[in-house]
């Protein structure tokens, strides 16, 4: 079975990957009928916020 998974920013250094629930058209309780849901194939940190998960020496 499929799982959903992301990367969650525990503290600098230190990064887990978690598994999450997938995501539903709703805000709450409304359902959203014209909305969609993009798959994220690739992704990437930028430079300038690599401090997250870096330790500092």
């Amino acid at each position: 079975m499929a799982s959903n998974r992301g990367v969650a920013y525990m503290k600098p250094g230190e990064v887990e990957i978690q598994s999450i629930d997938y995501p539903k058209l709703a805000l709450g309780s409304r359902k959203c009928e014209h909305g969609v849901i993009l798959k994220i194939v690739s992704t990437n940190i930028c430079g300038s916020d690599q401090h997250i998960i870096l330790k500092r020496r």
